[in-house]
């Protein structure tokens, strides 16, 4: 009888003990493979949606650029400049959040932060606050081509529905924004993209919203000599901020209508872009290791941010 207790009896309490430790390792263990799993796929799924935007982007663009056309006149005809912060508010920036893009020296290497010429790539400049606002005239607005039609593309830091002010406003991302004008307006207004007939309608950048998280947006300019080498136009120095080309015969070097156009964007994956609104609405404090402000902003961004570049040749342009 007492053996047939024993045989019957329950399990002991360091038994139960040990069961409960290995489930809870196992689960454990499990837990963690699924959210490694689930982390690596929504990196995937961001890094897909990312280069889909891109690509569009830079798709676009590129045919812009390459069916860009311009005047023989004495116009500026193609058109860069970086905007200070002064200036955005007419094209619809929200600035009034305390820790948005530094307009400071932290974001402006136009010609790249490094002084030897055969090491400076485009990849390693920055464009200030705003990132180059870009005019060019072009005729790939409709499918087959189009009559000439003023084109600009810009970063717009505003939020994701709503005004730019106002309670309760969405969180704010970075776009590359594409807007134009219609071949009307640019028939009457002209090919001097620096008239003040344009001021009102290319400078609110509103049209087309190409691609999300766009923190800076950037060109270098080219023209192609009669031996085949390429003489940079823009950036000519570290803090350039403009360049205004023509096509005039005689016009200075340095206002040569370019030939050849390499394009930056500098985009955050889906990681970067919620630390950086956090950063910038004053919802987390800077870590001792940045000095300031400006530091801490361009950490995140280089952390968490994927650069893509791009050489087009603008095919409307001639030798001079």
């Amino acid at each position: 009888m007492n053996r047939l207790r024993r045989q019957h009896a329950g399990f002991t309490l360091v038994e139960l003990l040990v069961a409960i430790t290995v489930t809870v390792v196992l689960a454990g263990l499990l837990i963690a493979v699924t959210s490694g799993a689930l982390n690596i796929w929504q990196r995937a799924q961001s890094r897909l949606t990312m280069n889909s935007q891109v690509g569009v982007a830079l798709d676009l663009l590129t045919r812009d650029l390459q069916a860009a056309v311009h005047s023989p006149a004495a116009e500026t005809s193609f058109a860069v400049d970086i905007l200070s912060s002064s200036q955005l508010g007419p094209h619809n920036w929200r600035l009034e959040d305390p820790r948005i893009k530094p307009d400071d020296t932290t974001s402006l290497h136009a010609l790249a932060n490094t002084t030897i010429l055969s090491e400076q790539r485009i990849a390693d400049s920055r464009f200030g606050q705003s990132g180059v606002w870009l005019r060019f005239i072009t005729t790939n607005v409709a499918t087959g081509g189009s009559l000439p039609t003023a084109v600009s593309y810009q970063i717009n830091r505003r939020p994701v529905s709503g005004a730019v002010t106002g309670p309760n406003q969405a969180p704010a991302r970075y776009s590359l924004f594409r807007s134009k004008v219609n071949s009307d307006d640019t028939f009457k207004n002209g090919y001097d993209l620096t008239a003040a007939a344009y001021a009102s309608l290319s400078d609110a950048p509103l049209g087309d919203a190409l691609c999300d998280n766009v923190v800076d947006f950037g060109v270098w300019c080219h023209v192609r000599e009669g031996n085949g080498t390429l003489t940079r136009l823009y950036p000519d120095a570290d803090n350039d901020r403009s360049f205004h080309g023509s096509a005039q015969v005689g016009v200075p070097s340095a206002s040569r209508y370019p030939m050849v156009i390499d394009v930056l964007l500098r985009v955050l994956n889906d990681s970067g872009a919620t630390k950086l609104d956090q950063i910038e609405l004053g919802r987390v404090e800077r870590p001792p290791a940045y000095a300031n402000d400006s530091d801490w902003w361009w950490g995140v961004v280089d952390a968490e941010s994927r650069t893509y570049t791009v050489r087009v040749e603008v095919m409307g342009a001639s030798l001079p």
